[in-house]
């Protein structure tokens, strides 16, 4: 049996240094995504929507729920209501439109704008609700006070819809397997 020749410590070194280098990287592609998705909550139309449906969608069919037990499934849907209120104030245009049927003005359409303000080291993002006529001009605001209420119970209808999809392929499929009998 040989014994492995040893390491020179100029290669020790260099190999701490490009562990420490690529830890750093690895850190700053994670700050990255982070101001990535901070920004595509706050400035893209659906980015926060489609976000969290994507993501509730993996829990549910991961945690393998379904309306066959309802206890734990509301309870899930429930949560990610009200993470679709808080973070997703800005809606999309199909989240959106219900808001324009009940409180737009005739003939006036919904506009969302969002005011970011920083201050001692935090940022703050307050949405406003305005309806505008064809000229541009402001006709009536809408108060988060009701789009947040809004778009709980938005969520919770939206979230409760996809669980029916979820609970039928479930009971199709035998809950562990969602592919088709000899998909691959």
């Amino acid at each position: 049996m040989t014994t492995p020749k040893p390491r020179s410590p100029l290669t020790t070194v260099l190999t701490i240094f490009m562990v420490a280098i690529a830890g750093i990287a690895c850190l700053g592609l994670i700050g990255l995504a982070f101001f990535g998705i901070f920004q595509g909550i706050v400035f893209i139309d659906g980015f926060a929507s489609a976000a969290l449906l994507l993501v509730f969608c993996l829990i549910a069919w991961k945690a393998r729920l379904s309306w066959d037990k309802p206890v734990p499934a509301a309870l899930v849907i429930v949560f990610f209501a009200y993470m679709g209120m808080f973070l997703d104030m800005r809606g999309n245009p199909l989240y959106n439109q219900p808001l324009e049927w009940l409180f737009a003005p005739a003939g006036a359409v919904l506009q969302t704008h969002e005011s970011v303000s920083q201050a001692a080291g935090t940022t703050a993002v307050n949405y406003d609700f305005r309806f505008v006529d064809a000229q541009g001009a402001v006709v009536r605001e809408l108060s988060g006070w009701v789009v947040a209420p809004f778009r709980f119970v938005e969520y919770l209808a939206v979230q409760s819809l996809v669980m029916w999809p979820a609970t039928w392929l479930r009971r199709r499929y035998g809950g562990s397997q969602w592919l088709p009998p000899g998909a691959s």
